[in-house]
């Protein structure tokens, strides 16, 4: 008898694991995925880090400014008078130089919270920016993720709206406005990244590798707005050529830049510039060389990890996307980044012509964006918590 109920007791609890697991997998199968992904494959074979792209510690000899005083540093400006300007995860938009950091004006409402993501939206999220050349009073022109793009008077604070998001272009509201770029007579060429994700949510555009991005042209003077493409991979950062004849385009998640014809034959179409780049492409700025520096948001190459660069391994199957981003939180994705800081130096025709390192992320742990002004490299990101400050002369 007691032999015949430990035989049945041992029975039942084969069927708990399976039953769990069962119960589990339909449980997860339910869950609505928050993304929507096509099969995406990267271009083969991974770029290797030889020639121009062969690893220096060039970053590793920059400094950090003002470290602990400023949270997201992402993009600068600089007016005429040597003030450079950014803005912060916040909401701020801050000026400094030499040594001086103050507060110009704030994009959203203050909040003890703001710079957290459930109040991003309601503090704001100052982008890209530079100083309107074409108005004699040069106000600060700003792309704030939420708020639309701006105009900002830097002695007052005063802001003006001049595109609300909620506005857009053709009707389509603006969800992630991201960087731009101004021409010398005052038209603003700038980005939303996703129609669909906005600028918290970045993580799933990337995961996603849709084409919901968009360039959008602005006149400051004759207050017309076009929209010049879509169906961009999140669209990012923006930058034009010395001469003013092309734009250049960072399509972050497909690791590509595009370029834009403004001028000549081929005046208002657009190409793939570069591609298979060895990361995902932030912010690019025109450089004092005539070539632009990019930023990249995280890093691909050959011998990054055992395994290859994670979103190159799940690009081609749309179902572990799906499981992976209804199983895990946003920030845990993060664990993915390898600690490699690399802002590349890219010509007209988009050849890699340099590159600057810091492997490990030792001294720079992100570089989303290199702008250039007075012989020194400003180096920013959107959560690092100092200013990255590199002596262009220690360049080689």
């Amino acid at each position: 008898m007691m032999h015949r109920l430990t035989s049945t007791m041992g029975f039942g609890k084969t069927w708990i694991l399976p039953f769990l697991t069962l119960w589990l997998a339909v449980y997860i199968y339910n869950i609505p995925s928050p993304i929507h992904p096509r099969p995406y494959s990267y271009p083969k074979p991974l770029p290797e880090l030889v020639g121009p792209l062969t690893i220096n510690s060039y970053l590793k000899n920059a400094t950090r400014a003002f470290e602990g005083e400023v949270t997201g540093p992402e993009s600068f400006a600089v007016d005429p008078d040597g003030v450079l300007y950014t803005g912060l995860a916040d909401g701020r938009i801050v000026g400094f130089k030499g040594e001086q950091l103050w507060q110009v004006t704030r994009t959203g409402e203050f909040h003890p919270q703001c710079g957290t993501f459930e109040l991003e939206p309601i503090c704001g999220r100052p982008k890209g920016m530079k100083i309107n050349m074409a108005d004699p009073s040069l106000p600060l022109i700003v792309v704030d993720s939420y708020k639309g793009l701006l105009q900002v008077d830097t002695k007052t604070g005063d802001i003006q709206v001049l595109i609300p998001s909620t506005t857009g272009v053709n009707g389509e509201p603006f969800k992630f406005l991201n960087a731009l770029d101004i021409t010398k007579d005052g038209v603003v060429y700038f980005t939303d990244s996703s129609k669909k994700w906005d600028r918290r949510n970045y993580r799933y555009e990337v995961i996603e590798v849709n084409r919901q991005g968009r360039l959008i042209q602005y006149n400051t003077i004759t207050k017309e707005i076009k929209l010049l493409l879509d169906n961009l991979y999140l669209a990012n950062g923006v930058a034009l050529s010395s001469d003013e004849s092309m734009l250049v385009i960072a399509e972050m998640s497909a690791c590509q830049i595009r370029r834009y014809f403004l001028k000549g034959p081929k005046a208002g179409q657009s190409e793939v510039l570069t591609q298979n780049l060895p990361g995902y492409p932030d912010n690019i700025k025109l450089n004092s060389r005539g070539n632009f520096y990019l930023g990249l948001g995280s890093v691909r190459y050959k011998g990054v990890s055992l395994l290859g660069p994670f979103l190159d391994l799940i690009g081609p199957y749309p179902a572990i996307k799906i499981f992976l981003t209804k199983i895990t939180p946003l920030r845990v994705f993060d664990i993915f980044m390898p600690k490699h800081s690399i802002i590349l130096e890219i010509d007209t025709e988009g050849n890699i012509v340099r590159s600057l390192h810091d492997h490990g992320a030792k001294v720079i742990k992100a570089s989303g964006e290199g702008f250039e002004f007075n012989n020194t490299l400003y180096i920013g990101s959107f959560w690092t918590t100092y200013i990255g400050m590199l002596n262009l002369t220690l360049v080689k």
